[in-house]
C-alpha cells in the first residue's frame, strides 16, 4: 500500500486526521489477513478474498463488516480497481438493507408533535408508512380530513420522508435538505457535489444554519443514490 498517496487521496475526500488513520489501519488489517491467511500481497487481491475476509470479520466479531468494507472501499478508488470497488460495494450494500433503520417521524426536525402523534394514531409512525399512505394529493387530502392536520403539513412530512431515501441523511441532515430547496431526490440528482456543497455554503450563510455542511465525498454519495431512484411524491 502506497500509505502516503492514500492518506492525500483521503485527505483531498475530505476525510478528517482520525478518519484516515482509520483507514489506513483498516487496509493493513486486510493486507495482514491476505498474507497469513492467503500467502499472497494487497496488490492480488480478488473478489474471493474480499467474501472470505468478510466471512471471518463477521464470524469472528459476531457483527457487521460494515465498516470494514467501507474503508476497502475507499482503498479500491484510490488504486482505481472497479472489480474490486463493486465486490466491496455489493458486500456493503447487502448489509445495510439488512441492518438498515425504518426512519420514524418523530424524529424530524422541525415538525408538530401533535401532527405526528395524530398520525401515530391510524399506524402512520415511520417514513415508510408515510410514503405508503401519503404519496399521492388523494391521499394526503383523506389524512388531512381524517385527522385535522393541514395538507401542507402533511406534505412536508411527505417530503421529508422522501429524502431519507437517498440514505445517511439523519435529522439534521434532512432538515438542512429540505430548507435548502431540495424536497426530493430528483432535485438533489441534478446537481455535482461541489455544486451541491456550494449551495449549502450559500444557504448556511445566509439564513444562519446552526450545523456542519455535509463533506464532498457524502454529498458524492447522495447524489449517486438520488439518480437511482424514482420519483414516488404526487405534487
Amino acid at each position: 500500500m502506497k500509505e502516503e498517496e492514500f492518506r492525500n487521496f483521503l485527505k483531498k475526500k475530505g476525510k478528517k486526521a482520525g478518519v484516515i488513520d482509520r483507514n489506513i489501519s483498516g487496509v493493513k488489517r486486510f493486507a495482514d489477513y491476505l498474507k497469513e491467511d492467503k500467502n499472497k500481497e494487497l496488490l492480488v487481491a480478488s473478489p474471493v478474498d474480499i467474501e472470505s475476509y468478510v466471512e471471518k470479520i463477521e464470524r469472528t466479531t459476531k457483527s457487521s463488516a460494515k465498516g470494514p468494507l467501507y474503508v476497502l472501499m475507499n482503498y479500491f478508488k484510490f488504486i482505481e480497481s472497479s472489480e474490486l470497488l463493486k465486490c466491496a460495494a455489493q458486500l456493503r450494500e447487502e448489509r445495510t438493507k439488512k441492518s438498515r433503520r425504518i426512519y420514524p417521524l418523530k424524529e424530524f426536525l422541525g415538525i408538530d408533535s401533535e401532527h405526528v402523534k395524530k398520525l401515530a394514531s391510524i399506524g402512520i409512525k415511520n417514513v415508510d408508512q408515510m410514503l405508503e399512505k401519503g404519496k399521492t394529493i388523494k391521499q394526503r387530502k383523506e389524512l388531512s380530513k381524517q385527522l385535522d392536520v393541514p395538507e401542507e403539513a402533511i406534505l412536508e412530512i411527505v417530503e421529508l420522508s422522501d429524502i431519507t431515501r437517498i440514505g445517511y441523511v439523519k435529522t439534521k441532515l434532512t432538515r438542512l435538505y429540505h430548507n435548502a430547496g431540495f424536497d426530493t431526490p430528483t432535485k438533489i440528482a441534478r446537481f455535482e457535489a461541489k455544486e451541491l456543497y456550494d449551495h449549502f455554503k450559500k444557504y448556511v450563510e445566509e439564513s444562519g444554519w446552526e450545523g456542519m455542511i455535509p463533506n464532498l465525498s457524502d454529498l458524492k454519495y447522495n447524489i449517486k443514490s438520488a439518480k437511482n431512484l424514482k420519483e414516488v411524491v404526487e405534487k
